[in-house]
């Protein structure tokens, strides 16, 4: 490796990874420097006592116009849950709603599920319709917030709060659903067009096989970079590497403290509860919602196991419960708590039998999107030989994540093409 790197990247996130991969495809490497000692930022997965227990709630969405470019979607292995979700209904008792053009039965079982009225239902085709029309790369400026667009769309109170809010409230980690439409739209349609999936091997997969195309002593972990220098990077260490072009592609708060110029964004957090389990509580690939009544703190339950048997030892179940935002309560309170609720769910006798492996607490899951930013419109140079990626500069998803890579290192062959 030379001496001085054409390329320093800082960060082996997505964003930072996209960025790698893409300059090692046109033949320019580039030297990573990690502050941890794993890739992947905040996509990761743990391995406890045999289970794989992803960092939070995350899923992939195969349908992500990134993910279908820059990633090998067959070599992850997906695999799926069900489209639509269960909506507790209290008492132990689920309704079942379902996209009514892919699974025809569960659509009508929506209009009995508590959620919907036929007039809503209507109006969610129509909301696909427009979602189908959404750009791939969703500007986060245009009002109105996702709530105030449901109820101009006519959505009934029910289905906002027995559905829209539960759901995309988990996705945005934010039950407010403060962020503005179009990224909303976005979502929306990626969900009616494709899956959401869990690669068989753990959500680590993904930053696993970006890294696969990175030459061997090109990724450095364990360097946290202390400031940037005039094409050069300071590690905290001491030691001063000379670049010809760097990339900052760590996330939006890191950014902004080594970057000062940048706003460090406001986030939006969560806490997962694992529990293993002898038998699984929903026996089929869906994602279980509370009720809008429901005082409870968990948000959503799922079976990773039944979605991929992979994620748990043969005979046994994982069990997630994803709690919206950051409690104070500590881990054993908030064990006890999400058991309470759940004993209401799915009965105390089989709540009893869980196991909790983990709390896993992410409070900087997702920089919050806030009406009238223009971060996605953010041109990623910053300075000569100095370009900024990241999902904080995108949309707080996977997608936003590959994509600003990508456009980082695109700039910069642009940029070296142009020097020629």
């Amino acid at each position: 490796m030379a001496q001085r790197p054409e390329v320093i990247i800082i960060g082996a996130g997505l964003a930072g990874l996209s960025a790698a991969r893409t300059l090692q495809a046109h033949g320019v490497p580039s030297l990573i420097f990690e502050a941890s000692d794993r890739i992947g930022g905040r996509v990761a997965t743990d391995l406890v006592d045999g289970f794989r227990i992803d960092r939070g709630f995350q899923v992939l969405l195969d349908s992500y116009p990134e993910a279908r470019r820059g990633l090998d979607l067959a070599a992850l292995d997906l695999r799926p849950f069900a489209p639509g979700a269960l909506l507790h209904r209290g008492n132990g008792r689920f309704g079942r709603i379902g996209d009514p053009l892919r699974a025809p039965l569960d659509g009508l079982r929506s209009l009995a599920s508590g959620a919907f009225t036929l007039g809503d239902a209507v109006r969610v085709l129509g909301l696909r319709a427009a979602s189908a029309a959404a750009p791939d790369a969703p500007l986060r400026t245009d009002g109105p917030t996702t709530l105030e667009a449901l109820r101009a769309r006519g959505f009934s109170t029910q289905a906002i709060e027995a559905f829209f809010r539960p759901f995309f409230g988990g996705v945005f980690l934010d039950r407010d659903l403060t962020p503005a439409r179009p990224w909303f739209e976005f979502l929306f349609g990626m969900f009616a067009t494709g899956r959401a999936t869990l690669p068989s091997e753990g959500m680590q997969a993904i930053p696993a096989q970006l890294a696969s195309a990175i030459p061997s002593g090109y990724l450095r972990r364990e360097s946290p970079v202390r400031r940037l220098q005039a094409r050069a990077v300071e590690l905290e260490s001491g030691e001063v590497i000379e670049g010809e072009t760097i990339i900052l592609a760590t996330d939006g708060t890191a950014a902004a403290r080594l970057l000062p110029e940048l706003r460090a964004p406001e986030w939006s957090g969560c806490v997962t509860i694992s529990y293993a389990a002898p038998d699984a509580p929903i026996t089929t690939r869906h994602l279980a919602l509370k009720a809008p009544d429901d005082p409870g703190p968990v948000n959503q339950v799922c079976v990773p196991s039944v979605v991929a048997p992979s994620y748990a030892p043969a005979g046994r179940h994982l069990v997630s419960a994803t709690i919206i935002g950051t409690p104070g309560e500590d881990d054993a309170a908030l064990d006890r708590a999400a058991r309470a609720q759940l004993n209401e769910w799915f009965g105390a006798s089989t709540v009893a039998r869980w196991q909790c492996l983990t709390v896993s607490r992410v409070p900087f899951s997702l920089p919050r999107t806030l009406v009238g930013e223009s971060a996605a419109a953010a041109s990623v140079r910053r300075a000569d030989g100095l370009y900024v990626c990241g999902d904080h500069l995108e949309t707080p998803s996977i997608d936003g994540a590959m994509r600003s890579g990508r456009r980082a290192a695109e700039a910069v062959l642009a940029d070296q093409a142009a020097r020629r």
